[in-house]
């Protein structure tokens, strides 16, 4: 019997392949999620079917398409097209984790080019939540059996998710032309104070659609003041809390991990390190002396 279907799972790999078209204007072939090993290259000559709709969900990589190079991180997605070469390739200290969508159709390229993915366009900023391609991945990937039931859900979940970067890609046309009207520390200090108070929370897209400007703009014009990117300064401040509360009060490293925004433990131990030089333990046995945070960033704003 001919299969329909094949679902593919390693600790870092989940991945269904379809053989079935749901319908001949558009169909999905295969969606899945990795989490990129260093050194894992992935190399495709023209030909190949189906356009392939990535968004990375953490890390950064780099995507080759007919011989241009492009460095990307997590918050932004890449396509490939079936009539260029391509390669792409987790970062060697960051590798990169992110889901996929392949679909393709009489109508295939009318949505990927709807979403923006025109001409040589293969990357965008993502202007939605990005998680939320994540979620509609692995509803298909946790219903892997056959059924009629099962074939339509995916074909609803595939226009769910180029949906998605459709109205990702509107969103951008919007804030390319939203003209800047404020002087660029009128943005930054936005930024600063929305950071202060939601750090536990939120991503750095999260503070650029707070503010209404691209992340691009952002990053710019927030280095230029803070010496510093978004990111980095975000970091820091989550943990100079973190430092706080190891030296102020009797919270178990899991609960301070949990309270300045990280759901593992282990993250918040590894970045904390890597910032303060020892682990959250000894910074508290040590009270914290002589041990001044590696990286550079200003506590302008600190409140």
């Amino acid at each position: 019997m001919e299969k329909r279907s094949e679902l593919f799972v390693t600790s870092r790999y989940r991945c269904l392949d379809y053989y079935e078209k749901q319908t001949e204007s558009l169909y999905l072939t295969r969606c899945g999620v990795e989490k990129c090993e260093v050194g894992n290259e992935v190399h495709y000559l023209p030909g190949r079917p189906g356009y392939h709709l990535h968004v990375i969900l953490s890390g950064k990589g780099t995507l080759t398409v007919n011989g241009q190079t492009q460095t990307l991180h997590f918050g932004q997605m890449f396509m490939t097209k079936p009539d260029d070469e391509c390669s792409y390739r987790p970062d060697q200290e960051d590798p990169w984790t992110y889901c996929w969508m392949t679909f393709d159709g009489e109508n295939a390229q009318y949505y990927a080019e709807s979403a923006g993915f025109k001409n040589d366009v293969f990357w965008q900023d993502c202007y939605v939540d990005y998680q939320e391609f994540n979620a509609l991945v692995q509803r298909i990937l946790n219903k892997p059996e056959l059924s009629l039931a099962n074939d339509l859900m995916r074909l609803g979940v595939l226009f769910e998710y180029l949906s998605l970067a459709i109205e990702s890609n509107y969103k951008s046309n919007q804030i390319v032309r939203h003209r800047h009207e404020y002087a660029p520390d009128v943005y930054v200090n936005h930024a600063l104070d929305f950071i202060q108070k939601h750090y536990d929370t939120i991503k750095v897209t999260d503070v650029a659609r707070y503010i209404g400007i691209n992340r691009s703009y952002l990053t710019n014009i927030f280095k230029k003041k803070m010496g510093v990117s978004p990111q980095e300064y975000l970091l820091q401040y989550r943990l100079d809390k973190g430092s706080k509360l190891l030296l102020e009060t009797r919270m178990s490293i899991q609960e301070i991990a949990q309270k300045i925004g990280y759901e593992n433990p282990l993250t918040f131990s590894k970045m904390f390190k890597s910032v303060y030089g020892v682990s959250p333990r000894n910074y508290r046995l040590q009270g914290g002396e002589n041990l001044a945070p590696r990286s550079r960033w200003s506590k302008e704003k600190d409140g």
